[in-house]
């Protein structure tokens, strides 16, 4: 594996005693320990982290994730991207589900064949679900998507069958494989987000600080109750705070205004504005491949995300 590959899907040695709070010299004895070999690198592949963080009492949650928003631009495929990377890089199984007809997720990821199946031809029985994965990494899935999904809305509506369940049911079928689904969906109010929603244990809104951001999260939040009470649901909801600009004023009213309204929903951490973070999904690096700063408020976030906070 290259040095980039190293830093793009492994995680260093520092990092991982960081997270476990010990020395490094004591991680990596520890490391040896577990894993009965000598570590020679200073980046832990995600199987050997997963080995290690088992062995520290670690669990991994088994969960399906969906981050959506009504309103673009608040960094949703940037934070997909980098929290579900890093959640391999701790070692967790993690399978990405693009359902946004841009696909801008997929193309991260280094898939860009229109002509691979995708969520569309699962619904319409062309393909099933196992033919529709495509391997991107060692603990790293991806059913990727395209324009062809465009229709997908249109596909559900027309449908005779149970359209409610058309993520979900498919989902069951290769969910053990995994730890953490992560699903990208488009900024829209449709189908095809209640579907997704119906197959989500836990809901990620991103927001940044735009009064039409807040706006939006206002409007998703009211969905997800109607959807929540229509289908009697028990997913969890919460709210990440990204693109926070500490020299504006209006980062820190909107972030004050979410902690006044959505306390709850909160998560602990927030994301800062930075180039990279802009850039991240059209280079197709995670923000993990250089030195961003921002590196480290990702990290925090998927470790809330995997409970291991």
């Amino acid at each position: 594996m290259s040095s980039l590959a190293q830093q793009e899907f492994c995680i260093a040695l520092g990092d991982l005693a960081a997270f476990l709070q010990k020395p490094s010299h004591v991680i990596k004895a520890r490391a040896e320990e577990v894993l009965g070999a000598k570590i020679k690198s200073p980046w832990l592949l995600p199987e050997q982290v997963r080995s290690i963080v088992l062995a520290e009492g670690f669990k991994y949650p088994k969960k399906v994730v969906s981050i959506q928003m009504l309103k673009g631009g608040v960094a949703k495929t940037t934070s997909v991207l980098n929290m579900g990377l890093r959640a391999a890089m701790y070692g967790a199984r993690v399978l990405f589900i693009d359902l946004d007809q841009q696909a801008n997720l997929s193309f991260a990821l280094g898939v860009e064949d229109e002509s691979l199946p995708v969520w569309v031809d699962i619904v319409e029985k062309r393909k099933n679900i196992d033919e529709c994965v495509r391997f991107i990494e060692p603990h790293v899935d991806l059913i990727p998507s395209s324009l062809n999904n465009s229709v997908l809305d249109r596909v559900l509506m027309n449908s005779n069958r149970n359209w409610a369940q058309a993520v979900k049911a498919p989902l069951e079928k290769i969910a053990h494989r995994y730890d953490l689904i992560l699903i990208d969906t488009a900024p829209a109010l449709s189908a095809t987000n209640t579907a997704v929603t119906i197959a989500s244990d836990e809901v990620i809104l991103p927001v940044n600080p735009d009064k039409f951001a807040f706006l939006g999260l206002q409007k998703n939040l009211s969905e997800l109750d109607d959807i929540k009470a229509d289908f009697e649901l028990d997913f969890a909801k919460k709210i990440l705070f990204t693109k926070f600009d500490g020299r504006e004023n209006t980062s820190h009213e909107l972030l004050q205004k979410c902690i006044e309204s959505f306390e709850s929903q909160l998560m602990k951490g927030y994301i800062r504005t930075s180039s990279e973070v802009k850039n991240s999904v059209r280079s197709g690096k995670s923000l993990f491949a250089g030195k961003s700063p921002v590196k480290a408020d990702y990290d925090f976030v998927t470790r809330e995300m995997l409970e291991f906070i």
